[in-house]
């Protein structure tokens, strides 16, 4: 159901659907457009202020309403369309920061430009596509098995923080539950640790054991080998054969012959 409304239904929004939101709608998948939405939001309660400005470069501030601590600066290039935050949220979640879009809308843009629109949130994609898509990357090294998970927690997190900041006492809950969780997470990396290492001491025992025991076979095998060659009381010497004593000559010079009719009688028959 969720693939057939991606694919086939364009979300709507109680914000005034303006050309950049629109195009957002159309792009992206339903739970994306909400994050996006929210960052269009901001953005619009947002204040500007050009600090640079030469042919097409520009460099901008924004600050949420005033709030200390949320502006940042966004470096803009008209002719390449290229935007870029400080913050970084782009390289981190895959989406455009309500920086970004604060200047893109003071520019008029009614659309995202292409090479922000990250493929991972779209509505059409197919999730044996993103398969081998990342595949190659891991592949590559570019991308891990943890990196879908990674993005999607940044983004809730993210959205959390902006919600929340405002009130101090949302702010006290965060920073707590902050604290507990990393209480846990610590315990949970000793465990783990403590785990693998007991792990490897067992492989080390085992093999150390393997060595032992393969090293005292050689030498059980070894001395069976030397008693079965060398018995006490008995002759190594090889044991003669059948045909040894046709080697030696007989005690008037001659040798012997055994065999019948290898002797020539001297009796004359005729």
């Amino acid at each position: 159901m969720d693939d057939f409304n991606c694919t086939k239904g364009i979300p709507s929004s109680d914000f005034c659907m303006s050309a950049l939101l629109k195009h957002a709608s159309l792009v992206y998948t339903h739970t994306l457009f909400r994050d996006f939405e929210d960052e269009f939001k901001y953005a619009m309660a947002s204040d500007i202020e050009n600090l640079y400005a030469e042919g097409n470069n520009f460099i901008y501030r924004v600050c949420l309403n005033s709030i200390i601590g949320s502006d940042q600066r966004v470096y803009f290039n008209k002719l390449d369309s290229i935007v870029y935050c400080e913050c970084k949220n782009f390289n981190e979640s895959g989406w455009l920061c309500f920086h970004c879009i604060r200047v893109l809308h003071a520019h008029s843009y009614k659309q995202i430009p292409k090479k922000y629109i990250s493929t991972r949130w779209t509505r059409l994609a197919k999730k044996e596509v993103w398969e081998k898509y990342d595949k190659e990357k891991r592949e590559k090294g570019e991308i891990n098995n943890f990196t879908p998970w990674r993005l999607h927690m940044i983004r809730r997190y993210y959205n959390l923080i902006i919600k929340s900041h405002k009130l101090e006492e949302a702010r006290k809950v965060i920073k707590e539950s902050f604290r507990k969780a990393s209480i846990t997470v610590e315990n949970i990396i000793k465990k783990e640790e403590a785990k693998q290492l007991a792990a490897a001491k067992q492989a080390a025992e085992k093999e150390a054991n393997e060595v032992v025991q393969q090293a005292n076979k050689d030498d059980s095998n070894q001395q069976i080998q030397q008693a079965s060659s060398f018995t006490k009381g008995k002759d190594n010497k090889r044991i003669k054969g059948h045909y040894d004593s046709y080697k030696k000559p007989s005690k008037r010079g001659k040798k012997r012959h055994k065999e019948f009719g290898s002797k020539t009688p001297k009796v004359h028959l005729f």
